[in-house]
């Protein structure tokens, strides 16, 4: 409700200022926090806190923007109602005990906050008490404030008035809790600290503490009701700031405080009593999407004040570890599990929950109290391992683990300690609230340390409480939920015709029955069931034959912390300032090309190396030419094909590479339509050891037992994973996630979408996997783009890339020697893929949410330019560039006036959003067969090419109007922008072009970050720059284009933006649009006829969405819909770099290797002998 303040009295005026100078806001509230934050370009920080500490100086909480974000709470709550998560952490709230704090609702929504009078009310409205046509008498039974209401004007009430009574309780609350002694401020910047200081101590020092004085301070700007002189309406509502000041300040002593000075008592939200008097109990849910949860819930004493010295952080590491000897792989080895983790649920001052938690497999679900047995095995392991370690050190018999606990306790540290002080700092709008948060827990002087445990060692290790808390991961200390369609199937055949004797979450042990329950703020059933005798005598003895230990020493720990030696010494201190130099291309060869950078920048230990499979097998089948070599065309099988190999190697590489990931290091295998990507990063020491290790392993293609990865068990994980993800994709997900999907299903996908997905899984078997992945080495154009950057050597670079073109040939060759020879296909790099929507015409896209319990609907506008977007400067004309420089600096304009007018003031929905959009589509095979040519032998569409596609994109989610009515409103806000882009000053362009520029130039302050935009470059841009014969080399790739684009961008005025908004949004003849409407339960989609003629086309089943988009074309520079008049000399004569690939393609004719994409010297620096 932070709308206004007496010295900023305009709503959006904090947000408004933020979007023209490039900041930034948000506000989130946790159990125990309300934080409010805010980023803005530096030399505009003072002037934004201003604005932002006279919210709490002075609020207005006016009576029509507090009814607006009344609606605005229950908006989110609409939107939280399908998310399974949420679901399940309202029934775990059931369970609690009702006088716990915990056990409240803590979103809202119309019912507890109910708005009153009516949607569009403003502040000039009804007072208090007036009757309206909306405000209908109710008595105290119908209403949760009812008897609240009994002492408010004798019993009787109306809507108006609960609206009324929410706004006093809103005032008092205000005044109870935001108080100076509860508040904490944190601000960062690159001002002195004097600076800093100057700003906010004046400032946050004026902030009054109104509960203390409030008998004084009369807050004449909150008091008034609009209508003082009714002296009854006067009454009213100062009865109403009353009983609110009384209910609020009942209530603050509810929860404990958070600070650590404090003493709390222990009070746990989850007793056995509460639950029949008996543990363990199973909680049975039934999921939205398709999945398999299996959680044990643990009370614990808590350690919130001492993290440093908390058991549950040795224990989490224990029961959460992935090596050999966990749970976890002992559960996955036995076919049971796909996840396991482990570690607190909720910590406070005054209660912890402690939860191991799994995903299970198809026979896990049947198998489900093995699961569990095998959690509490380990558990009085690591108890005995406690305890024999006490016992060693009280001098009796050395026995097994004596100091297993202590050096797994000082390795984790150790590694803890090496993430503190090996780090870049990272962006102040997250750092700012976390540190304030930290210092409001354990205050200034250690806020930044702790949790880090930087003080920690074997000796530290706080072995009685770790014991303590061991010994009560036991089933009488625990209730498990179960969250599965055969779970809650269980459940219905074993209470059908039952019913349990409590009908409500009003019981408090004594009349608790078992049986199913209905939570109370999202309707969500669910079963509460005892477990049988004898699987808790089998939970509490001895193990079975399962081989469970305690990690061995992690051999991933970095042996060396030290620079590179080839680093200058300027940059072994963090430079992060400095301007990024782009990578060098060193090996260049035509089947791979290696790229370097040592860091200057971090000066940390760190590395990333990425490798990337550039191969069309990825996704796409040889397909037959009769008059030519064979060409790629696209396969959703070997695509799907592809997502199994990528899914099992991650799977089966689990157990053995957890270390690698504790120690600071990660790694991924991805497939794309480019190729397949391995990623490792981290620590340099060991890195590139674990990537050759991983390429080793995924190169192994011999089939034996004890080297593949492509093993039975992983394939029924993965397959029971991904079909279940399938089949339940359509039906959980949100209304806005849906619009995406099926406009990316209309533009984007080469597939015909979920259901031939799911076909394609549900047929597979592990022998289609085994052979996509030989298929993958048969590639002869495959081309491997390797990029090594950080804390690395150019020799080393050099021995990395050598060893993996050995192992990447060593395989190919054992692949061929085994192949019958094939035909050769016609060469092609593949990559992402567009379609261009036709200028003109309007599609739209009308499809029903498939979620049961989806209330809301949704709408995105897609305005995509029908000029290319601007790739680099060598690369791309200069009307690409302004093009591109005018939307991005359009969508910035747009977003905030957008979000005041559909979000603020309409209310349409909780999320209301626009933004810039940057795709790209790379030239197709299919483009091999047409006939656009510059010579009778070589065709322009061979070479490759990447395309660039701008554009804005607005969404919105709500149930307050149908979708279609969203979109209008959509199209009128933005009919309406252009009269105020057309009266927006050179100044104020400036302001927003400036603040754009900035944000573009950044710099970046993560390697990891750096790294990525480096290889998508490469990806995008090296084939086409690289080509032999070609009039581009290396130095042409664009790595300065965010300087270039912010060069632009400073250049437009008002006229070239309002030209390029014409061509994008306003013209019909030029503007290329697509609405995709997905509705829900509040506005279904009605049986009405829509246009499919003219210059609109809707669809609203697969087939006709099918049917139009394969009338569309690719999106590519030599490619248009036609137009009267045109020709193809016209049209190339509008794609001068079009016409660059064609001389350079006609340059290669003799030489009989243009399609090979050969690489060799281009860019290629001498190596070092």
């Amino acid at each position: 409700c932070f709308l206004g303040s007496k010295a900023y009295p305009e709503e959006n005026e904090y947000k408004a200022y933020l979007s023209q100078h490039g900041g930034r806001s948000n506000a989130s509230t946790s159990m125990s926090h309300t934080t409010y934050q805010f980023d803005v370009l530096a030399d505009h920080g003072e002037k934004a806190l201003d604005i932002f500490s006279n919210f709490f100086i002075s609020p207005l909480f006016t009576k029509g923007g507090t009814q607006r974000e009344v609606q605005a709470v229950d908006s989110e709550n609409s939107k939280n109602l399908v998310s399974d998560g949420r679901r399940r952490l309202q029934v775990l709230k059931s369970l609690a005990d009702e006088k716990h704090h915990y056990s409240k609702f803590s979103t809202g929504n119309k019912i507890t906050l109910p708005a009153g009078i009516s949607e569009d009310s403003s502040d000039s409205g009804a007072a208090a008490g007036t009757e309206t046509k909306t405000a209908t008498t109710s008595t105290p039974e119908k209403h949760p404030l009812g008897d609240i209401m009994k002492g408010i004007n004798d019993g009787e009430y109306n809507d108006a008035d609960t609206a009324e009574f929410v706004r006093a309780a809103l005032l008092a609350f205000h005044e109870r809790h935001y108080r100076p002694k509860n508040m904490t401020a944190v601000m960062v910047g690159p001002q002195s600290l004097d600076e800093l200081e100057s700003w906010v101590v004046p400032r946050f020092g004026q902030i009054p503490d109104r509960w203390l004085n409030k008998e004084e301070d009369g807050n004449a700007e909150n008091d008034g009701d609009g209508d003082n002189t009714n002296t009854d309406s006067s009454k009213k509502w100062r009865a109403m700031k009353l009983a609110a000041a009384r209910l609020v300040d009942e209530s603050s002593g509810d929860a404990p405080p958070v600070s650590i000075q404090g003493s709390v008592e222990p009070s746990s939200a989850f007793r056995p009593e509460l639950q029949g008097g008996k543990w363990p109990v199973v909680v049975t849910t039934k999921p939205i999407q398709s999945v398999r949860k299996l959680h044990l819930l643990f009370p614990l004493p808590p350690s919130y004040q001492n993290p440093d010295q908390s058991p549950t952080t040795l224990l989490s590491h224990l029961f959460g570890h992935e090596g050999p000897g966990s749970p976890f792989a002992a559960l996955q080895d036995a076919g049971y599990i796909t996840s396991l983790s482990a570690g607190n649920r909720l910590s406070g001052p005054d209660h912890a929950l402690f939860q191991i938690g799994v995903s299970l497999t198809a026979e896990g679900e049947a198998h489900w109290k093995d699961v569990v047995k095998v959690i509490f095995d380990y558990g009085r392991m690591v108890c005995r391992a406690a305890e024999d370690t006490m016992a060693a050190e009280e001098g009796d018999a050395c026995k097994n683990g004596e100091n297993e606990l202590r050096r797994i306790w000082d390795e984790a540290a150790a590694l803890d300690r090496i993430r503190f002080h090996q780090t870049s700092p990272g962006a102040v709008y997250s750092f700012a609230p976390a540190v304030a948060q930290s210092v409001s827990k354990y205050g200034p002087a250690t806020c930044l340390s702790t949790g880090s445990g930087l003080n920690e060692n074997g000796d530290t290790l706080p072995l009685q409480k770790t014991l303590q808390f061991c010994q009560r991961i036991i089933p009488e200390n625990c209730f498990i939920e179960r969250c599965s369609d055969d779970a809650w199937k269980e459940m219905e055949a074993m209470y059908e015709g039952k019913q349990s004797e409590s009908k409500n979450e009003e019981n408090n042990g004594s009349d608790f029955a078992f049986g199913k329950h209905t939570e109370k703020w999202y309707g969500v059933d669910y079963y509460v069931s005892p477990v049988d005798e004898e699987d808790v005598l089998r939970w509490e003895t001895g193990a079975d034959e399962v081989a469970l230990h305690l990690p061995k020493p992690n051999r991933y720990i970095p042996r060396s912390l030290d620079l590179c030696e080839d680093l200058p010494e300027e940059a072994k201190v963090q430079r992060i300032e400095k301007p990024i130099e782009p990578p060098q291309l060193i090996v260049n060869k035509p089947n791979g090309r290696l790229w370097w950078r040592l860091d200057d920048r971090y000066a940390l230990p760190k590395s990333k190396v990425t490798i990337l499979l550039r191969t069309a097998t990825a996704e796409n089948k040889p397909m037959a030419d009769p008059s030519a070599d064979m060409r790629w065309d696209y396969n959703a099988k070997t695509s799907m094909q592809s997502r199994f190999l990528t899914s099992i190697f991650s799977d089966a590489l689990a157990q053995d590479t957890y270390d690698s990931y504790l120690a600071g290091l990660g790694w991924s295998l991805s497939k794309s339509s480019s190729g397949f990507t391995l990623t490792c990063s981290g620590y340099s020491d060991r890195l590139s050891d674990l990537a050759l290790k991983l390429l080793t392993d995924f190169s192994h293609v011999d089939g034996s037992a004890d080297k593949t990865f492509l093993k039975e068990s992983h394939f029924i994980t993965t397959k029971d994973k991904i079909v279940r993800g399938l089949k339940s994709y359509l039906g959980s997900q949100r209304a806005d996630t849906l619009a995406m999907y099926y406009r990316n299903l209309f533009l984007t996908s080469k597939g015909k979408g979920v259901m031939e997905n799911l076909e394609m899984a549900e047929a597979m078997e592990l022998a289609d996997v085994a052979k996509q992945h030989q298929d993958i080495w048969t590639d002869d154009n495959m081309v491997v783009d390797i990029f090594y950057t950080g804390n690395v050597s150019q020799k080393e670079a050099e021995g990395f890339f050598d060893n993996t073109m050995n192992i990447i040939e060593r395989t190919r060759s054992k692949v061929l020697q085994e192949r019958a020879e094939q035909g050769k296909c016609s060469p092609w790099v593949p990559g992402p893929f567009e379609r261009r929507l036709p200028p003109g015409e309007e599609i739209e896209l009308h499809f029903s949410s498939k979620n049961p319990k989806e209330e809301n609907g949704a709408v995105i506008v897609t305005y995509q330019s029908q000029i290319e977007g601007f790739k680099g400067k060598s690369l791309s004309s200069e009307e690409s560039l302004q093009q591109s420089a005018a939307i991005r600096l359009l969508c910035k304009m747009i977003k905030e006036p957008l979000f005041n007018e559909l979000r603020t003031k309409q209310q349409l929905g909780y999320i209301v959003s626009s933004y810039y959009d940057v795709n790209y589509s790379s030239r197709q095979s299919d483009f091999l067969d047409s006939s656009i040519s510059t010579s009778a032998t070589v065709p322009i569409q061979a070479v490759p090419l990447t395309t660039s596609i701008d554009s804005l994109v607005v969404y919105v989610l709500s149930r307050k109007e149908e979708p279609t009515e969203v979109a209008n409103r959509i199209d009128d806000f933005l009919l309406n922008f252009r009269s105020r882009l057309e009266e927006m000053t050179p100044l104020e362009i400036v302001d927003y072009a400036d603040s754009l520029a900035l944000a573009l130039t950044k710099p970046i302050r993560k390697l990891d970050g750096e790294a990525g935009i480096h290889m998508a470059r490469i990806r995008r841009y090296g084939p086409e720059t690289l080509i032999e014969g070609g009039s581009y080399s290396v130095d042409d790739l664009p790595w300065d284009n965010p300087e270039v684009l912010a060069g632009a961008i400073r250049k437009l005025d008002s006229n070239v933006l309002l030209q390029v908004y014409d061509s994008l949004v306003m013209k019909k003849e030029s503007r290329s649009k697509i609405k995709s409407f997905v509705y829900g339960k509040t506005f279904p989609l009605k049986n009405e006829k829509f246009s499919r003629t003219g210059d609109k086309f809707s669809a609203l089943s697969m087939e006709e969405l099918m049917k139009k988009r394969k009338s569309l074309i690719g999106y590519d520079p030599s490619r248009n819909y036609p137009k009267v008049g045109s020709s193809l000399w016209n049209t190339l004569g509008k794609h001068k770099t079009t016409l660059r690939y064609a001389a350079a393609a006609a340059a290669l004719v003799g030489f009989g290797v243009w399609g090979t994409i050969a690489l060799k010297g281009r860019g290629e620096k001498t190596r070092k002998q």
